[in-house]
Parts: C-alpha cells; sequence; structure tokens
C-alpha cells in the first residue's frame, strides 16, 4: 500500500513552483497586474526576498497534492509575467486526503473558488484555467482594483468583495477602455459611483449613507 504524504499545517510556509500553481478563479484585472509588474520591478535585488515574502501566495492543497491559489492571484500573475519560477506560499489548508467531488464540494461551500468569466457570467468548474498564464483579462476588476487603492472604498475581510464591485461598474460604466487613456476615464466615473446611492450596500462603502 503506498504510504500518504503527511499534511501540512495550515500557515505552513513553502517555496512552490509557478508553473504548478492552478488558480481557482477565470480572471485578473489586466491593468492591475502591470501594476504589481511595475511594482515587483522597483524593488532592489537585495529586498526582493522580503518583499515576496510579504505577499506570499495563499494556498490549498488539493487531491494528488495539486497547489491551488485562493488569495493574490494578481500577485502570482504578475511575478508569472516577470519570469520568476518559484513564489514563497503559506498554507491555507491541506485537503489533499478528499476525493475530487467532496474537494470542489468543500471550496465552493468555503468560498475558494470563483468561477466567473470576463463578463461576469459564472461557469462549469471545469472551465477553470489549467494554469496562472490561462487566466483572462477582465478590465472591470483592474477598475474596482483602482477605485479602491484610490480611496473609493475600505477593503474589508468579505468573501468576494472584489468581485461585487467589479460587477456593480460593469453595470453602470461602458465599455471598451483597452486603452490608458479610456481606462482613466472610466476611472474616474467609477470613483463617483463608488460612493453613489446604488452601491450602499457593498462591502467597503464610504459614501454617504443619506435616509
Amino acid at each position: 500500500m503506498r504510504r500518504q504524504p503527511r499534511k501540512l499545517c495550515p500557515d505552513s510556509k513553502l517555496m512552490v513552483p509557478l508553473d504548478a500553481l492552478r488558480p481557482t478563479q477565470i480572471t485578473v484585472g489586466g491593468y492591475h497586474v502591470a501594476q504589481k509588474v511595475h511594482v515587483t520591478r522597483r524593488v532592489p535585488p537585495e529586498d526582493r526576498a522580503a518583499f515576496l515574502d510579504r505577499h506570499r501566495v495563499h494556498l490549498v492543497i488539493g487531491p494528488e497534492q495539486a497547489l491551488y491559489v485562493v488569495d493574490h492571484h494578481h500577485w502570482v500573475r504578475a511575478w508569472h509575467d516577470l519570469g520568476l519560477t518559484h513564489v514563497p506560499g503559506v498554507v491555507r489548508a491541506d485537503l489533499s486526503d478528499m476525493d475530487v467531488p467532496a474537494f470542489w464540494r468543500h471550496m465552493v461551500a468555503e468560498h475558494m473558488v470563483h468561477p466567473y468569466d470576463e463578463h461576469g457570467r459564472r461557469r462549469p468548474l471545469t472551465e477553470l484555467p489549467a494554469g496562472i498564464h490561462d487566466m483572462r483579462d477582465d478590465p472591470y476588476r483592474s477598475l474596482e482594483a483602482f477605485v479602491q487603492l484610490a480611496g473609493g472604498y475600505r477593503k474589508v475581510k468579505t468573501a468576494y468583495m472584489d468581485f461585487r464591485w467589479a460587477d456593480y461598474f460593469r453595470r453602470h460604466v461602458a465599455g471598451p477602455f483597452d486603452t490608458p487613456h479610456h481606462f482613466a476615464i472610466a476611472l474616474a466615473q467609477a470613483f463617483r459611483l463608488a460612493h453613489a446611492a446604488g452601491a450602499r450596500g457593498l462591502p467597503g462603502y464610504i459614501g454617504p449613507l443619506g435616509c
């Protein structure tokens, strides 16, 4: 009988090959990735290890010891685009003893997978990308990220808050904004919308509460 590998405890730290990582989201924001590429490039070589350590990739270990990214998808994609081969990770959960159906039931129940495409449509789990480089660009995810960075709303610990804001902007900000000029115009519009009455129910809202 083959001996099962020892399970890792939560918060275990390890270095992982970037090409072995599997996303739990279909999309990233391309402009947001580009910003993280720029930030990483500006880190002096002697500070690079400490910088990466501060942004460790959050992982769930699945069946067959597969490594699933459950947070920091944008950092991982940026580091992939920079040509890094190994990145630091931290284990959120080791579920390697589960069978595949039980694993995905758990991931869905615990809000650790978000299979929505670049149009905000839910897709089957089978359409999750096989690798980091296969994630698609959703410009509305960049829009919500830059609105938050500009102080348009607070970052709070709520499941999928970034997707909820992206979908709000998707309904109210017309695209495309595939050039920096168009994106800047959309960002100004989205920032105003973040304080509008229609956003009151979204997590991190800081606009006027009204009556």
